[in-house]
């Protein structure tokens, strides 16, 4: 046992008060996590899978409904009440936690909360993990004020609440200290190690209380792999790390270009991004009969790590929801990054496994699996630039052991291309670095 997490250890158990606060903590960022994922199922649920049994009018009438609505609604809570809830929270959390002892009142907790689940209910093509990261931390560490807690103890109540809400709504404990000490803390020796450790458990014990046991995603095992697979698996890792970096690029640069030229109101602006997403989506929607733009898209995705998904419907979920997001994104909407890379990244694995059994390139049954799976953790990594996290989260949200060797070989060739063409800076320093947010 090393020196640091000794000292964890003791941080923990030296005051039995100090464990009842972190456990306290680390409830309430879940409590807050399984509402806005029981929420965001519910709204989603209840409006685009109903919409797609009826007519294609019903549909695009119904559709352009939700968005609208949902839009305006998004703009007006953020535009109004809290503006710097807009976008995914992390780089905002990230800098309370930084620069403010994690000081966060309530307000960012049910505004971004809400926020959250109107955008992604009424089908943001955005995701949940901001949102949820944000709402829980800020949750947390707005109890920790209330209580009476020192600035020290409510930064540490900040990453507690974000690491168990980040458990709690994947089902990724070891992903969600790895995140909160890489992105967060910035630095996986940090002495917030014990309590992100008891948060990360007591998140995944509320999400088997709440939600159940299983896995994010149903993977059956992957087998039938041979060399030739793991021959494309850097091809693969690379098609999704360089769109990671254009997501990342692209997306930056039209949040900026909105903020200097756009002379419509904030509350106004996250309604042209669900119009453009709708427009995307309903297209995809028509011609395909996929939902894959709208919202987080997972029925997609769980088709293509199932093997059900043609590579070429891929091709096109992946052009397009790469669009809507940028734009989504780019003009205000309330959601994160982590779905949306996920998505991306397997599309793309999906599209190199495609494209090499079209010219004839011999490759077992799971190619498409693991070519998938190599490019959701390739893909966020580039994002996040995370490497750790981006490993562990696919492993968690699958359950599968046999994919780990192919996961460092794309972490590692993620990286290379993130760094050789996105810079040094991650997606969320890069918005802070936009927003004139210094954390020094």
């Amino acid at each position: 046992m090393n020196a640091t997490t000794t000292r964890a250890i003791r941080s923990l158990t030296g005051r039995p008060g100090r464990i009842v606060k972190t456990v306290l903590y680390a409830v309430t960022g879940s409590l807050v996590a399984v509402l806005f994922l029981k929420g965001t199922n519910l709204l989603y649920g209840s409006i685009f899978p109903v919409l797609a049994l009826r007519s294609p009018a019903v549909f695009l009438a119904g559709s352009f409904a939700a968005l609208t609505i949902s839009s305006l609604l998004v703009g007006l809570l953020l535009g109004k009440v809290m503006p710097s809830a807009a976008g995914s929270g992390i780089p905002q959390l990230k800098a309370a936690y930084r620069r403010d002892a994690g000081q966060l009142p309530w307000r960012a907790a049910w505004v971004k909360l809400l926020g959250g689940i109107i955008s992604l209910g009424g089908g943001a093509s955005l995701g949940r993990e901001g949102p949820t990261v944000y709402a829980s931390g800020a949750a947390a560490s707005a109890l920790a004020g209330r209580l009476g807690a020192t600035p020290r103890e409510r930064m540490s109540a900040t990453a507690t609440g974000a690491a168990a809400g980040l458990s709690a709504a994947f089902n990724t404990p070891l992903a969600s200290i790895t995140f909160v000490l890489e992105e967060l803390a910035g630095d996986l020796n940090s002495r917030h190690l014990g309590g992100a450790i008891l948060a990360a458990v007591t998140g995944a014990f509320c999400t088997w209380a709440l939600v159940g046991r299983h896995p994010a995603f149903a993977v059956p095992p992957v087998e039938a792999v041979t060399w030739r697979s793991y021959l494309l698996t850097p091809l693969a890792a690379g098609l999704a790390a360089a769109v990671g970096v254009y997501f990342q690029r692209r997306t930056l640069f039209l949040r900026q270009r909105i903020r200097d030229t756009s002379r419509l109101p904030l509350w106004l602006r996250p309604l042209i991004g669900g119009w453009w997403v709708w427009l995307l989506g309903a297209s995809v929607f028509l011609a395909t009969g996929h939902l894959g733009v709208f919202s987080l898209g997972y029925d997609d995705l769980a088709q293509s790590l199932g093997g059900s998904l043609p590579w070429t419907i891929g091709l096109l979920l992946l052009a397009t929801k790469l669009t809507a997001t940028t734009l989504i994104y780019g003009w205000g909407g309330c959601g994160g990054i982590f779905a949306p890379t996920l998505f991306f990244g397997a599309m793309a694995g999906l599209v190199v496994a495609g494209a090499a059994r079209q010219i004839g390139f011999m490759l077992g049954s799971d190619a498409e699996l693991l070519l998938s799976l190599v490019g959701m953790s390739a893909c966020f990594g580039a994002v996040v630039r995370a490497p750790l996290t981006a490993l562990l989260i696919v492993f968690e949200m699958t359950h599968r052991y046999e994919i780990v060797p192919a996961l460092m070989i794309g972490t590692v060739t993620s990286q290379a291309v993130a760094r050789l063409f996105g810079g040094n800076r991650n997606f969320y320093d890069a918005i802070l670095d936009q927003d004139g947010v210094s954390l020094h």
